[in-house]
């Protein structure tokens, strides 16, 4: 397999993509002296510190490696406000991204590092709290420039046979052909216009024929009709010719998208290339012997697709080798080979790629997983939680199972990038792990982002599309029967309780409603059926941005035009499962008797053992109780029926209590409901957070009063 330095085009993959990170860095670092909060712009930063450490590895450029390395460590303690902003560290770090900048550039020839050095070493006194010293670069020498001045014969004979093309214009070539794509189908209806014009003319013909033989006809009215069948002909014979004509241009305009969109796909070969030097330097670092296996580097993808998840890869695959491969004494003790592997595969699935990063090591610890959660104040403490709830927090952002920080992990730049990275490209992650077989990663990302395969449902009024890869069957619920389990109603699927959902109220579609249909979706750990009135078949389609006028709408990332004209929009199907939406009623239910005198109070709390605590004490104060295991299903219990008061944990999995906060607040109808904060994060940030999202109390679990809660529930219900 061909190694980066090889292959021209991997290493102008690589330098553009460290230069954007590098440019980026320094717009941040030219506004960070004067930002009001220091803290959102370092942020960034520090992830694009830590991804030109990644490209500089996988590259073999050493000097570059070491120089983002103490970046990243400077940019830390600013984030971790170890360090205050000044000048002078602003001017030392500008300097280190001059340094990298220049490096970059020169790697096709030499370079000196010697000025690298230098600043790695001012770095290094300078979060050791020295003084900062910016060291000025030297010119370097006529010889030195004439080595890296011309590129080499051989590469530009590899450059002769292609042709550079920038993105942007293979996008805006797609946007013209969605457009022709658009006026084919239109074509397409005209024409089915006109064979329903001719066969009307058909008809009425020969009911003038038939009149005219029984009356009998005068030579002016023969005529006449000859002439009307003559047309009646030509029209037929015309429509013919142009449905062939529209059929023809439909199927060269698929081959031109096709082409298009081949013009945009580069190969996975051009992401893992680089990993085996990354495996190489991880494993060494830490005495491990680690192989590297790669699978189905020929599968291509859309560079914008490629490109978004290349981080995504590069944390994983060093995760692997730092936390999923084990010693090699351990693994003899365990009777496992001396040498782990590491497994990278790619593979098409419709319009999906499906990467797996899979290593044969220990698996992940959960008791470790929990222990550390706890100990950062991530989850409370409840030894109950185990399974994909627990392993979600290792989603967590700046969540990090070492104690120790190394040069690859440890730092809190983990798996929330992970997730986020391929979730904004429309994609998924799922983490499968087995104690003393391994861990394995899984990616499902879309192929493409300008065409999408999507499902299109009708819904009122309207139709949406929703996209195929995101979605795990359809069903129909004409002859399905819909269960009630808790006062929900669920559907039965292979052997699972399902719950129902309504997708319109979600998106608060207008006209009649009668759902037909449903559409399974995964949410995280759980999969959820959201009913609509019908489908209307599957398409692909040409995903337009809404552009600055409207924006980012809720649960809507785009839209497209279809065939008769109307807008269809495309709908987020992951952001529906933070946005929950009212439930569908199979049948009417019996009436409940409730106490209208007593205030219902709504305990949103993932620890069971909380919760029910929580639970009896404000029953046994005289409320009604509902209780909510996470900020999602909280928002879901409040579009069911209305809440007094609402108790809410913090550290919950998926939608946490400050989210929930900032939901209710700005929620129609919601905005007024106290939201009381029961949480062990008791620091002054933490508290300044939960009420600038909207809480009107704070209370701790460390200094846990139950006559305290009580109290603070009735003054703020009023009874």
């Amino acid at each position: 397999m061909a190694g980066w330095a090889d292959d021209p085009e991997l290493l102008a993959t690589f330098r553009a993509e460290v230069e954007e990170r590098v440019a980026s860095l320094t717009a941040g670092l030219l506004q960070l002296e004067t930002h009001p909060a220091p803290r959102q712009i370092v942020a960034g930063m520090f992830r694009d510190a830590h991804t030109v450490k990644g490209s500089a590895r996988m590259m073999g450029l050493n000097g570059v490696l070491q120089v983002a390395h103490r970046c990243e460590d400077l940019l830390g303690a600013v984030r971790d406000e170890r360090m205050a902003v000044s000048r002078e560290i602003i001017d030392l770090l500008l300097a280190a991204c001059d340094g990298i900048g220049s490096a970059v550039q020169g790697v096709d020839g030499p370079v000196p590092d010697e000025h690298l050095e230098t600043l790695a070493d001012a770095l290094d006194r300078a979060i050791a709290g020295e003084a900062v010293v910016v060291p000025q670069r030297s010119a370097l020498s006529t010889e030195t420039l004439d080595d890296v001045a011309e590129p080499s014969g051989e590469l530009d004979r590899s450059r002769a046979d292609s042709v550079r093309v920038a993105t942007g214009k293979v996008y805006d070539l797609l946007d013209v052909v969605g457009e022709a794509e658009l006026d084919a189908r239109r074509v397409g209806r005209t024409t089915g216009v006109l064979d329903t014009l001719a066969a009307e003319q058909s008809r009425w013909l020969r009911a003038l024929r038939e009149g005219m033989a029984a009356g009998g006809t005068t030579g002016e009215s023969a005529l006449a009709l000859s002439r009307l069948a003559a047309v009646s002909e030509q029209l037929a014979t015309a429509t013919r010719e142009l449905r062939e004509v529209a059929d023809d241009a439909h199927g060269r305009l698929t081959q031109v998208r096709d082409g298009a969109m081949g013009l945009a796909m580069v190969p996975v070969r051009r992401v893992v290339a680089g990993l085996p030097r990354v495996v190489r330097d991880v494993a060494a670092a830490a005495g491990k012997d680690v192989r590297l296996a790669l699978l189905g580097e020929d599968v291509e993808l859309d560079k914008q697709v490629l490109d978004g998840v290349s981080d995504a890869l590069k944390h994983l695959v060093v995760n692997a080798v730092d936390h999923g491969c084990e010693q090699m004494v351990d693994r003899i003790a365990a009777g496992k080979p001396a040498q782990s592997t590491v497994t990278v595969s790619a593979r098409a699935a419709g319009g999906t790629v499906v990467i797996d990063v899979a290593d044969d090591g220990a698996g992940v610890d959960e008791d470790a997983v929990r222990a550390a959660a706890i100990a950062r104040g991530v989850l409370s403490s409840d030894p109950t939680l185990s399974g994909a709830a627990l392993l979600d927090v290792l989603f967590t952002p700046a969540f990090s199972t070492l104690s120790r920080v190394t040069e690859s992990s440890g730092r809190g730049v983990g798996l929330d990038v992970v997730r986020a990275s391929v979730e904004g490209l429309g994609g998924t992650v799922e983490l499968r792990t087995q104690p003393g077989h391994g861990t394995t990663f899984t990616l499902t990302v879309p192929v493409t982002l300008g065409v999408l395969h999507c499902l299109i449902a009708c819904i009122g009024d309207e139709r949406y599309a929703l996209p195929v890869p995101g979605i795990i069957e359809s069903i129909s619920l004409k002859d399905l029967p819909v269960h009630s389990l808790a006062g929900q109603p669920v559907v039965m699927r292979h052997g699972q309780t399902v719950p129902l959902l309504d997708l319109g109220t979600a998106l608060g579609a207008a006209g009649n409603r009668d759902c037909r249909a449903a559409i399974v979706v995964r949410h995280g750990d759980r999969q959820v059926a959201w009913a609509v009135d019908r489908l209307d078949g599957e398409r692909e389609v040409v995903v337009k941005d809404l552009g600055p006028f409207l924006g980012r709408l809720p649960l809507v990332t785009g839209a497209t035009i279809d065939g008769d004209g109307t807008v269809v929009c495309l709908v987020d199907l992951r952001e529906l499962g933070v946005e929950g939406g009212a439930v569908v009623r199979s049948q009417p239910e019996p009436a409940v008797e409730t106490h209208k005198d007593r205030p219902r109070i709504l305990v949103v709390e993932d620890s069971v053992g909380v919760r029910e605590l929580e639970r009896v004490i404000l029953e046994g104060a005289g409320y009604e109780v509902l209780t909510a295991v996470d900020g999602a299903d909280g928002a879901a219990k409040l579009v069911e029926g209305p809440a007094d008061l609402v108790l809410s944990d913090v550290e919950m999995p998926g939608m946490d209590g400050f989210e929930l906060t900032r939901k209710i607040r700005q929620t129609s109808g919601w905005e007024h409901v106290p939201v009381v904060i029961m949480t062990s994060r008791g620091s002054e940030a933490d508290q300044k957070a939960g009420l600038e999202a909207g809480a009107s109390a704070y209370l701790l679990k460390t200094e846990f009063d139950q006559d305290q809660l009580v109290e603070t529930v009735r003054r703020l219900v009023g009874r």
